[in-house]
């Protein structure tokens, strides 16, 4: 996974912003074409070929903001002023959340391990002993490896004490733990969306920037630009990616035109409760294990892969599902916006009639920049009585939605609970037989990014800054949480 610091990320806020401030400005459909050429000046010392490739590139950062799919949707004759048009007039597809750009892709050559100039042909030669497949070859007391045979379980590489075998993946396909991306024929990635389970992960790994996610800010703006009341439904995951607290983030969301802020803690309560009660009835008619539901990701993995899961997969609702419900019960006219750190919850939303739309930290945080917004600067609002879901905003950490529901169980003992921190290949595999093998226990918690959803692909800052900021904005939950139960 890359680090979150890198200069496509930095690139893709500064096209995000740009965008936003002309369209604040009312001037995007005038700016748009002009854009490529304000961020590539002609003086620009270009990181690739020229800067008509950078400009080109640009161009489609901008085509994704607007929710195109570049694979199907894009004209090279047709100007950008075009693609605003259509995206404002009509409804654009929600799915899939991810889309490609062949031009920015590398053409990564394949993953493989090769033996460097380190190598001392030591008489110990792990590598050869530990090898599987017989795949390492000494050549004038050097090692090197037969690539026709190596199958690249990195064995290798474990075992050699100079550190001198290298690995050299391909970032997306190597990221990726249902193997969705592949190379076509001329070696430019590819998504297979009947695999993919919208994580992420690729978008997330790629450094050329050649995956990247379709948004869909521009229906959530046109909602915030009609007369309709618009609330905003905020992940807990949200605590620690701004420079402010809860409180001060929902004074800069009004301020950025939602008329209403609830906290998806809220229906996490709900979540909880009510897997609570669903393991507990599991349990005594016999059932040996549940997992929870609330990682769409995990959700999307049972359903392309793992359907055999589906008898373990808890029934109950997602805290996002459930914080929408209660909001439409006291408003059914209001619009409804998930904003999170996660692009699953755009696929989970097209199954539910309770969501209007969804848009992530970075596109909203986009928003803020291009409005002039600083959270640490805002009053704060008061966020009504959160006593008794205050725990539930430790869902946005690995552990925090099983803590959560023991906490809400009358006999936590009767559980034994155990975690899925991140789900990568390797994992996955296990997953797909974890209901046939002996288990660590009997309910388990699946998060596919490692972390939890702080470390999901629509966040901004790094994990560990995260909790810090949310250890200072809410450290009561600390106190909350040791108590081991409610009852």
């Amino acid at each position: 996974m890359l680090e979150i610091n890198n200069q496509f990320t930095k690139l893709k806020s500064k096209v995000y912003s740009m965008i936003l401030k002309s369209y604040f400005n009312g001037t995007l459909e005038e700016d748009i074409d002009k854009i490529p050429f304000w961020i590539i000046p002609k003086d620009t010392d270009p990181s690739r070929c020229c800067i008509y490739k950078e400009r080109a590139m640009i161009r489609y950062r901008i085509l994704a903001f607007l929710g195109v799919n570049i694979e199907k949707d894009d004209d090279e004759l047709k100007p950008l002023s075009q693609f605003y048009r259509e995206v404002v007039e009509n409804e654009m597809k929600p799915l899939p959340v991810l889309t490609t750009i062949s031009t920015a892709c590398s053409a990564c050559p394949k993953d493989q391990y090769l033996i460097s100039d380190a190598c001392r042909g030591c008489y110990a030669r792990p590598c050869l002993a530990n090898c599987p497949v017989n795949a390492i070859i000494f050549k004038n007391g050097k090692a090197s490896i037969d690539q026709e045979k190596c199958i690249r379980c990195g064995k290798c590489q474990e075992v050699c004490p100079f550190n001198s075998v290298l690995h050299t993946p391909v970032p997306c396909e190597g990221s990726c733990p249902v193997d969705a991306i592949k190379k076509n024929e001329k070696g430019f990635v590819e998504i297979d969306y009947s695999k993919c389970i919208s994580c992420g992960k690729c978008s997330r790994s790629c450094p050329f920037g050649a995956i990247v996610e379709r948004s869909s800010i521009f229906p959530v703006l046109k909602m915030l630009n009609s007369n309709d009341n618009t609330t905003a439904i905020i992940a807990p995951a949200i605590d620690g990616q701004f420079p402010g607290n809860l409180a001060q983030i929902k004074t800069a969301l009004k301020l950025a035109g939602f008329d209403d802020v609830v906290e998806v803690s809220e229906g996490a309560e709900i979540t909880s409760i009510n897997e609570a009660k669903e393991l507990k009835e599991r349990l005594e008619r016999g059932d040996k294990l549940m997992s929870t539901s609330c990682c769409p990701s995990y959700v999307e993995l049972i359903e392309k892969h793992y359907p055999n899961l589906k008898t373990i997969k808890s029934d109950t609702l997602s805290p996002m599902a459930y914080t929408a419900q209660l909001v439409k019960e006291k408003n059914p006219n209001t619009k409804v916006v998930f904003i999170g750190p996660c692009l699953a919850k755009r696929v989970e939303a097209t199954k539910l009639k309770t969501l209007d739309g969804v848009i992530t930290f970075s596109e909203l945080a986009s928003i803020f920049v291009a409005k002039d917004i600083d959270v640490k600067e805002m009053e704060e609002e008061d966020l009504g009585n959160t006593d008794s879901y205050i725990d539930c905003r430790g869902f946005a950490l690995s552990e925090g939605v099983k803590d959560c529901v023991l906490r809400r169980m009358e006999d936590p003992s009767i559980a034994k609970p155990f975690s899925i921190n991140g789900v990568d290949k390797k994992m996955a595999k296990t997953l797909k037989v974890i209901d046939k093998i002996p288990s660590k226990g009997n309910f388990m918690e699946v998060m596919v990014c490692d972390g939890g959803c702080i470390n999901g692909p629509g966040t901004i800052v790094k994990p560990k800054i995260a909790i810090k900021l949310r250890n200072g904005n809410t450290k009561s939950i600390a106190n909350v949480m040791k108590k081991e139960s409610l009852y």
